[in-house]
């Protein structure tokens, strides 16, 4: 078989290019991509399928005049017969190899859609009805179902909106196949074809070519406002605008010369519609395929044990005789605009003799050591963090998805940790990824989120658990210098559980994207806010300076990255004691009811530490509104160092 410049020429391989609209489609809206799959369905389409198409038909017909693609075409030769079968040959082996079977079978049906099309045996196309019924479905809907089998290796659920956007591929073939017709009626008539473009005539083609883009577009309406994505239709109508110029101008020159439905002015057509709904399809694709990463679903959890702010004080004050000290309590204990605390300890409302944690005496002395609140942490952490998970709507069946697991605590530690004692206890994947935030303060969900958000960027399909326990009541200790005032007054226990997907689920009213974070360590406060391991725990600095840092500057840290408070409906900001949040407030100029939940958590759960902010941001998530579509979500915690961490969200 000797194959010449001529036979190659036949195949029309630059045809396909013109051809390329509705896989790009298909690429940019297919739910999971799956890229090496991907690729070579485009070149296995593109280079092999349509140009063996192309030559088939050209090898059958014969064609003296122009055809799509060439104004004079060749005469061909046996060894264009061949080379297509060949062509087809190797498509469907490479289908099976490199994409997947569902693929290559529908590659079958589009090949043997093709040959009866043109073949002399069957020879669809001299029907004008068939014909352009075969074409409209073969290269509008079933083309781009293929294409979804090979970009995704799945085959397309037939639900409700999956059926408008396969009608309006079809519709939009059928748009554009009479058109490509207009300048081939004498040829086809020669040949003993009739085609719908000539039954229609030359004014009848375009009128009908409107009227099947204009069904096009009210399916592809359909299809993405039914998906929430109103906006991409709007973007798609812009590229469409020069097409529907040059076409409108074609058909004044049509109508008032027949003349012009040529060949050339054919092509011009062509390669308008085929460049502007390519490079269409190619911006929804970069739209859709940056990868995004959402907050899915937060849920919290606390311990069994509710103490009232007052029964703690009064706890507090019954290890001490000084009466200096029992007057700071009940200041501090007043101000902290707290009333309920949560722990694992059972001692705080009991009488000495019934203490199980600390010694059995007023005094509480000798302290736990730092190995019995250890003990303590370990036999609770887990027991917390998996009470929070498995309220996540739906866990068990989505757990075995689960790519990447994240824990965060600052108040215990155990080796294996409490990210295996997690996966043993939920029976979660044994290859889920694993790491832990440790020992970062109360911004740390900010930071393991930070971490996620990343993940799900780089991952597509990813789906990570963040888990923040904390267990600061553990950590109770007989000072009464300023620092322990306040840690001893403000802290609780609790548990926060989010899911960070790089694919938005249907949790919340509204989609909750994730942004962007942003940093800042004042090294002033370095010594404003630290933990430090001692014999009997964990040891607190935490000074009344904290307070004014954060007043001071997280203003000029928003307008230094280009934020406003205005920019901002929505605000979850870490609680970390009241003078804090009254303090940003202040420094903003925002009204107290922006910071309505970070109130409501502090009041109801006191400082938790790392979960504390994620309780306050569950209250600002579940409280949206349809309206609040497009608003934006401030996200700040305040920790050791002192650093700032803020995150942004907004809802899609």
């Amino acid at each position: 078989m000797r194959i010449d410049g001529n036979t190659i020429k036949l195949l029309r391989i630059p045809f396909s290019f013109f051809l390329m609209p509705l896989f790009l489609f298909a690429y940019s809206q297919a739910d999971t991509v799956v890229h090496r799959q991907a690729l070579f369905a485009f070149l296995i389409i593109h280079l092999l399928i349509y140009p063996a198409s192309n030559g088939y038909n050209s090898y059958v017909d014969r064609d003296e005049d122009s055809i799509g693609g060439l104004e004079k075409p060749p005469m061909p030769t046996v060894s264009l017969f061949y080379l297509t079968i060949f062509l087809d040959f190797t498509a469907i082996v490479l289908a099976m190899l490199f994409v997947n079977t569902l693929f290559a079978g529908c590659l079958l049906f589009y090949i043997a859609a093709s040959r009866a099309y043109s073949s002399r045996q069957i020879r669809l196309k001299k029907y004008p009805v068939a014909g352009f019924l075969v074409v409209v479905i073969f290269q509008g809907a079933f083309t781009y179902y293929m294409s979804i089998a090979g970009v995704s290796g799945n085959a397309l659920v037939l639900n409700e909106e999956h059926i408008y956007v396969l009608l309006g591929c079809s519709f939009q073939i059928a748009g554009a196949y009479p058109l490509t017709q207009i300048y081939q009626h004498k040829q086809d008539l020669k040949d003993g074809v009739v085609t719908l473009s000539y039954k229609l005539g030359y004014i009848g083609t375009f009128l009908f070519t409107a009227l099947m883009f204009l069904l096009c577009n009210v399916f592809y309406y359909l299809y993405f406002t039914s998906n929430d994505l109103g906006m991409v239709f709007y973007i798609i109508q812009v590229f469409f605008a020069p097409i529907v110029l040059y076409f409108s101008y074609w058909f004044y020159k049509v109508w008032k010369d027949r003349s012009e439905a040529n060949f050339r002015n054919t092509m011009r057509m062509n390669w308008i519609a085929a460049i502007c709904m390519n490079s269409c399809f190619i911006i929804l694709i970069i739209i859709n395929r940056i990868p995004l990463s959402y907050i899915s679903a937060i849920e919290t959890a606390v311990p069994e044990y509710c103490y009232s702010q007052e029964a703690l004080a009064s706890f507090y004050l019954k290890s001490t005789d000084d009466l200096t000290n029992k007057r700071k309590i009940k200041i501090v204990a007043g101000k902290t605009g707290i009333d309920n605390r949560y722990s694992v300890i059972a001692d705080f409302d009991k009488s000495p003799e019934d203490y199980e944690f600390f010694n059995k005496t007023t005094t509480l002395l000798p302290e736990p050591t730092l190995s019995k609140r250890m003990q303590i942490y370990q036999r609770h952490a887990t027991k917390l963090s998996r009470s929070a998970i498995e309220k996540i709507k739906g866990f068990e069946q989505i757990k075995n998805t689960l790519t990447h697991l994240i824990t965060v605590t600052c108040t215990g530690l155990f080796a294996p940790g409490l990210d295996v004692e997690l996966m043993r206890e939920l029976d979660l994947n044994p290859t889920i990824q694993r790491s832990s935030v440790n020992f970062m303060g109360c911004n740390a969900a900010i930071i393991a989120l930070k971490n996620a958000d990343a993940i799900c960027k780089s991952q597509p399909g990813a789906k990570v658990l963040v888990v923040c326990t904390e267990l600061c009541t553990i950590h109770f200790q007989k000072r009464y210098n300023d620092d322990y005032l306040l840690s001893n007054l403000i802290f609780g226990d609790g548990s926060a559980a989010v899911l960070v997907t790089a694919e938005p689920e249907q949790h919340y009213l509204q989609a909750v994207e994730i942004d962007t974070f942003n940093s800042l360590i004042l090294h002033n406060g370095y010594s404003d806010m630290a933990w430090q391991l001692s014999e009997t725990g964990f040891i607190m600095n935490l000074s009344s300076y904290v307070p004014d840092l954060i007043r001071k500057n997280i203003k000029p840290m928003m307008s230094k990255i280009g934020l406003a408070a205005e920019d901002f409906k929505h605000w979850a900001v870490h609680p970390g004691g009241k003078r804090i949040v009254d303090d940003f407030a202040a420094a903003l100029e925002l009204d107290k009811c922006h910071l309505a939940p970070t109130y409501q958590v502090l009041k109801n759960y006191g400082n938790m530490s790392s979960p504390t902010v994620l309780f306050v941001l569950k209250e600002v998530l579940e409280k949206a509104k349809p309206e609040n579509a497009g608003n934006r979500i401030f996200t700040a915690a305040f920790g050791p160092g002192l650093s700032i961490e803020t995150m942004q969200l907004h809802y899609v």
